[in-house]
């Protein structure tokens, strides 16, 4: 067994320090992990099943309490150091320093690098001599390692990468860069002080001087599940503004640069605040609305609002066109897995057929939930029968993310049909002109059947904007919450106090 033991502590500044020349064409895999253990095998075994097998695997193990200790050595070919518990980084850097390879991988324990990885990251440094890193594409995975969902690469961006990484991290996921050593030592390595953002800061500090190469294929799957740093919506917003903000006395010189660091800045707190936002108000509506409300959400065309424990919420305003959804399947019947279930999400899932599918034959909901209790029954379809079920239903989503249901459906008589699925209905974009058409979209939502209004903290410039509409809503409907920091919640088959007096 080619294993070592022992004691590493590193720093920024040190990676210089006794590193001893690198092997040519060597890649070390360098792989932190920190209580990782039922991850760690297949991140260490897709290590070493790469087709190319010029490489060493390294495990740093960062104060793991559990058994990350005999999982990494007992692999051959594995060395494994272990440090006190310093951080990610300190992690990656320590593998930095006891590394042998002119090339560097990081890879997450909870990740795994396809076979081909090394082979199309080596081949790209070579065809691109001057490249400082190339990178590739994800796939995301389950907590089990299954497939989580089909995967699109990110638009096309520009020749200028640290431009666009100034507005936005393009690059998913660690494990899908391949470093020249030479690019990491210049800039001495990851910053201490961060945990989920260091990639992205040391992206940002090397392709300032240093070009880069995206080769366009897929080199790794990425693990979703409830202990991924960046389910830490707050802690994920206060290091990329860090890392942004790090970029300042480089960047205030040139005006497009400065343009792309406030686009960035401004991206990250939308895309984080949001997610913490949604955290808050479905925390909110779990304590004051019943598990069956229906719940029209001002959501700004956010779906992440729209994840309140399973209730039928719908966006606010809702467009009148294109009323289905997406096209999901189409045939006389079928049966189709669905591996992107949410938990706290409501997917409505409609059949049409008939001339030009324009008869609506079947519909269900589908519900993700996160605390599953009890036996589901099992429904099957009837020959003959129009038919549309989904098993199971509600699905079982233990880390929010993957949870799967399959889709059976049949138009009964052998015509041809049409599966379509929403969530939330259609957003309507176009903010109304006055507070007339502010009422009209709130009476339009209200004849689907919504039951409560909810406006998070990002929509309270419906009340600001529309007078009428606000007194309209503050003279008729209870605010069964008020809370000035997440959202206010009127309940609208409910008359108030003084609408009711009003009557009287």
């Amino acid at each position: 067994m080619n294993t070592t033991k022992q004691s590493v502590t590193t720093a920024v500044g040190r990676l210089l320090t006794n590193t001893p020349a690198p092997e040519a064409g060597l890649v070390s895999i360098i792989i932190p992990c920190y209580n990782q253990a039922d991850f760690l095998p297949e991140a260490i075994k897709s290590a070493l099943e790469q087709t190319y097998t010029n490489r060493e695997v390294l495990v740093v193990d960062d104060g793991s309490t559990d058994s990350t200790p005999q999982v990494a050595t007992a692999y051959a070919g594995v060395r494994y150091f272990r440090q006190e518990n310093s951080g990610v980084s300190a992690a990656r850097n320590a593998g930095i320093t006891q590394s042998r390879g002119e090339y560097l991988v990081f890879l997450d324990a909870d990740d795994r690098l396809l076979p081909k990885a090394l082979e199309i990251g080596v081949d790209s440094m070579h065809q691109h001599p001057t490249c400082a890193f190339a990178f590739g594409y994800c796939r995301l995975i389950t907590a089990d390692g299954s497939p989580f969902a089909d995967y699109k690469p990110p638009p096309s961006i520009s020749s200028d990468y640290y431009l666009e990484l100034l507005r936005s991290n393009y690059i998913w996921c660690p494990g899908s860069v391949i470093y020249r050593r030479s690019a990491i030592e210049s800039v001495n390595g990851f910053d201490l002080s961060l945990g989920g953002c260091a990639d992205y800061d040391l992206y940002l500090r090397i392709t300032r001087s240093s070009p880069i190469f995206c080769h366009n294929q897929f080199v790794v799957d990425y693990r979703v599940h409830r202990s991924n740093m960046s389910v830490d919506h707050s802690r994920m917003l206060r290091e990329a503004l860090k890392a942004l903000d790090a970029q300042w006395d480089f960047v205030k010189g040139d005006s497009r640069c400065v343009e792309a660091c406030m686009a960035g800045r401004k991206r990250w707190q939308d895309y984080f605040g949001t997610l913490q936002m949604s955290d808050q108000i479905a925390e909110v509506v779990q304590s004051n609305l019943p598990s069956n409300a229906t719940v029209a959400v001002a959501t700004g065309g956010k779906k992440e609002l729209l994840r309140l424990g399973g209730r039928r919420v719908w966006h606010f305003p809702q467009a009148a066109n294109n009323k289905r959804g997406q096209l999901f399947q189409q045939g006389t019947k079928g049966s189709t897995e669905v591996r992107w279930i949410q938990s706290g999400m409501r997917y409505e899932f409609r059949l049409f057929g008939g001339p030009e599918y324009s008869k609506e034959l079947a519909a269900i909901s589908v519900i993700g939930t996160a605390d599953l209790t009890g036996k589901v029954a099992v429904e099957s379809c009837e020959s003959g029968k129009v038919c549309l079920i989904c098993v199971p239903n509600p699905v079982l989503v233990p880390h929010r993310y993957g949870g799967r249901t399959t889709v059976t459906w049949d138009t009964g008589d052998g015509s041809d049909g049409q599966v379509y699925v929403s969530i939330g209905g259609e957003y309507d974009n176009r903010p109304p002109e006055n507070s007339k058409e502010a009422l009209d979209r709130l009476k339009a939502i209200q004849a689907l059947g919504a039951q409560y209004l909810l406006l998070p903290t990002t929509a309270f410039w419906w009340l600001d904007r529309y007078d009428e509409f606000r007194e309209h809503l503050e003279a008729r409907y209870p605010a069964v919450v008020r809370d000035e920091n997440s959202c206010i919640i009127f309940h609208l088959r409910e008359p108030s106090a003084a609408s009711a007096t009003s009557k009287g």
